[in-house]
């Protein structure tokens, strides 16, 4: 679950920024068909952004970079024996059965529905199966079927409305719309942004609906059978319903006017969604830079101001044994990472440090991609914890020469 925590931040983050968008800018205004292309887009942009990870820098390679990759492996079946915490599964068991009851619940919806399609008498109207049962009290949509009120008749002025705004519904695919949504959030039950966004985009759906319907007849009219309308009745929460509340919300809809400055309210989210990819996305290599800054700051109160670090020497630092000694010492000083066995992390971990003149190991940072769980931390303990080194020469005079060093860290089956 931890190495999830950073996906699930970045999700909040986006959607709470996205909706906030939506509740300052854009609800309540005029242009539906935009709003509702919003509202999926922010979805779909909260569940991906995320993952974006761009790279601003690349791996240095110093001219004295050691010709050599440690391997640091583990064998997968000692796991257990190494103490691994079977109580860490604990969340994910409780994320994967909240989960399970909610789409369970929406199962159990779609079973309804299609018990009432099975049972119902069904007539053909439009291209459209209009479905007439006992059990159905409010006149409703599911795909590509109409669910018909026995209380109202087609042939009425009345009638012709719903009928309209139920058509609105299904040419338009709403009902897929909210499944969708339904599932997002049975997935990311714990986000209260998309709970949101899809109570909105509900709304809009029906602001749809109500413009369709009332292309022929007056408002004032449509209003009227809006309020006769609004006794509700206890429905699957992905149909669409014609006395859908807020009943008000959706009268007051009907008479607001075009809004102002609606295409520079529509377009800023241009911007504001490539902003939120780039700094999501450069997050990463953001806390790379900032941890490389925090160990350059150590290093100029380790080292005097006028000790240059050289990359090209004429003698470089050797290390006491050659490279097998190197290899050697790390080979058995190297630990693998509890965390990273829990969570499969695995990756080459390239070490930037320093020999000083006096053949002191300084200045031991990670460069390069972050891997996480340990592995960055474990690779500067053991090298920061090396014995002293030959120091290396340049033109006789013993100087500070930089290294870099792979380390890899993988799992063995």
């Amino acid at each position: 679950m931890n190495a999830f925590l950073p996906y699930v931040i970045k999700m909040l983050l986006c959607s709470g920024i996205l909706y906030g968008y939506y509740a300052f800018v854009l609800k309540n205004n005029s242009f539906h068909r935009w709003n509702r292309a919003f509202i999926l887009l922010a979805v779909i942009a909260s569940l991906l952004i995320p993952t974006l990870q761009f790279s601003m820098n690349t791996t240095p390679a110093p001219s004295q970079q050691l010709d050599m990759i440690v391997v640091c492996g583990y064998v997968a079946q000692n796991m257990q024996k190494a103490g691994l915490d079977f109580t860490s599964w604990i969340p994910a068991g409780i994320y994967l059965f909240i989960t399970l009851l909610l789409l369970t619940n929406i199962a159990r919806n779609w079973l309804m529905v299609k018990r009432l399609v099975r049972n119902g008498q069904k007539t053909s109207f439009d291209g459209y199966q209009v479905i007439r049962h006992p059990q159905v009290k409010s006149t409703f949509s599911f795909f590509g079927d109409i669910f018909w009120a026995e209380e109202v008749t087609k042939e009425s002025p009345e009638g012709r409305q719903i009928l309209k705004h139920e058509l609105e519904h299904v040419r338009g695919g709403h009902t897929g719309e909210k499944l969708f949504l339904q599932l997002v959030c049975a997935v990311c039950w714990f986000n209260p942004f998309f709970y949101l966004l899809k109570k909105e985009l509900a709304m809009v759906h029906e602001f749809l609906a109500d413009k369709a319907a009332t292309e022929d007849s007056e408002a004032e009219d449509y209003a009227r059978t809006l309020l006769q309308a609004t006794l509700q009745t206890r429905l699957p929460i992905m149909i669409n319903t014609f006395g859908q509340a807020p009943v008000k919300r959706r009268i007051l809809m009907l008479f607001t006017q075009r809004s102002s400055y609606s295409l520079m309210k529509r377009i800023i989210v241009i911007p504001l969604i490539l902003g939120l990819g780039f700094v999501i996305g450069c997050q990463r290599d953001l806390d790379l830079n900032a941890k490389n800054i925090v160990d350059a700051t150590k290093a100029v109160a380790i080292a005097p101001a006028d000790n240059q670090v050289y990359t090209f020497v004429s003698d470089p630092p050797t290390y006491p044994g050659g490279m097998e000694a190197l290899s050697k010492y790390l080979g058995s000083n190297m630990r693998y990472p509890l965390k990273a066995q829990q969570h499969g992390t695995t990756g080459t971990i390239f070490v930037s440090f320093v020999i000083d003149p006096e053949g002191n190991v300084r200045n031991a940072k990670t460069v390069g991609q972050v891997h996480g769980d340990g592995l960055e931390e474990e690779a500067i303990r053991v090298v920061s914890a090396m014995p002293k080194w030959n120091p290396g020469k340049q033109e006789g005079q013993a100087v500070s020469v930089a290294f870099n060093l792979p380390i890899k860290f993988v799992l063995m089956d």
